[in-house]
């Protein structure tokens, strides 16, 4: 009952807000599953749009549910929906197939509900290029990665770097674990390498989110306690909301950046990651069950549940020959054509659809191409 309500207070805010004009309504994530519905029942002629941030589950799994299809026909209230991956739409298209009767157009992946069509597609969102958030470069950058490196005595280490919200989807306590079983089975590597974690504590007011932060804490002094030595300690645990050019700094200075979700619909850090490392120069450590491992497919892709891999995986990814590495291939210190090609598809979409912003662009007949940008699709669809 409280979920409904809530997505109606949404509706009517959003009509209020909309008038009796005609208008593009683009409505985010699992907290508004009901309001694209809600929106074309009171307003049919409005063009309505849903992005899904999260993973969708097997068909088998969602129907645990016990309001599956209330959600599934509040979703096809919009006129496109749309997911990261491929999967997550055959995933989607596979659930309503088995749980609500509408017509299923596969060739088009369109689903018709009670005359309405809608369209689902995948689009795998990105990130803003680092240039554009004003943060340091140069001399400037550099200073600020030598205070930061003498503020937590980095000086002369190889540095990896996690950057999450404390979350237990994000495999925290599993990658805190792999360092600690790096340095048991390869001790050369104790004095010489650190991992520092940025942590954004999240929906504390909620207990188990509170009893990981608290966990974390725990296992960091625990890892602490047993390596450390002459000053050095293998991990930093800094548990609070870091500013975007704190957080490029870490993301340039570290040799390796670690992502080890459990579950997750894209993650972007590794993007940001790649973003910020413009020279190439760097390792990325990635989660396969991350959905950015289907595109940064030549990064050092892990399964965070296999404990002695992960560990080796670091181990490979310090002891890499050259250090230009290119997120996982070793390469020749000049141009790398995997790197720039990496490094254009991160921040190809947010371009793209910046440009055609400013130039007025969005709702002129231009040619969809529905695999890589939501801008392009929703303009060509609701042009």
């Amino acid at each position: 009952d409280t979920y409904v309500r809530v997505n109606r207070r949404f509706a009517e805010a959003v009509l209020e807000e909309l008038g009796s004009g005609s208008a593009l309504v683009w409505v985010h994530d699992y907290h508004l599953a009901l309001l694209p519905q809600m929106l074309k029942v009171a307003r049919p002629d409005v063009k309505v749009g849903l992005f899904w941030h999260i993973p969708w589950p097997h068909a088998e799994a969602f129907r645990i549910c016990p309001w599956g299809l209330e959600i599934v026909r509040g979703m096809l209230g919009a006129d496109l929906i749309g997911f990261h991956l491929q999967q997550h739409c055959n995933n989607f298209l596979d659930t309503v197939d088995r749980t609500a009767e509408a017509r299923l157009d596969w060739d088009q992946f369109a689903v018709d509900l009670e005359r309405h069509r809608t369209l689902v597609r995948p689009f795998p969102i990105s990130v803003q290029s680092w240039i554009e958030r004003n943060v340091a470069s140069g001399e400037s950058l550099a200073g600020q990665v030598q205070e930061l490196k003498d503020r937590y005595k980095l000086n002369g280490l190889q540095i990896a770097v996690g950057v999450e919200r404390i979350d237990y989807t994000k495999g925290l306590p599993e990658r805190f674990n792999a360092v600690a079983r790096l340095l048991e089975k390869h001790p050369e590597h104790r004095k010489r390498f650190s991992f520092v974690q940025l942590g954004a504590p999240s929906r504390t007011h909620i207990r188990r989110y509170r009893d990981l932060v608290t966990e974390l804490e725990s296992l960091t002094e625990q890892i602490n306690w047993k390596f450390q030595e002459d000053g050095w300690k293998p991990i930093h645990f800094l548990a609070a909301h870091h500013d975007p050019p704190t957080v490029h700094t870490f993301l340039s200075m570290a040799s390796l950046c670690i992502v080890s979700s459990l579950h997750d619909g894209m993650n972007l850090v590794a993007k940001e990651y790649v973003s910020a490392k413009s020279d190439g120069d760097g390792v990325l450590i990635l989660s396969e069950f991350a959905g950015a491992a289907r595109e940064l497919s030549d990064a050092v892709i892990i399964n965070p549940y296999d404990g002695e891999a992960f560990a080796e995986a670091i181990h490979a990814a310090l002891t890499m020959p050259l250090r230009k590495e290119s997120f996982g291939q070793p390469s020749a210190p000049a141009a790398d054509p995997f790197f720039e090609e990496t490094y254009r598809s991160v921040i190809w979409n947010y371009e793209q659809a910046k440009g055609w912003r400013a130039r007025g662009e969005l709702h002129r007949d231009r040619p969809a191409d529905p695999t890589r940008d939501w801008f392009e699709t929703g303009r060509a669809y609701y042009k």
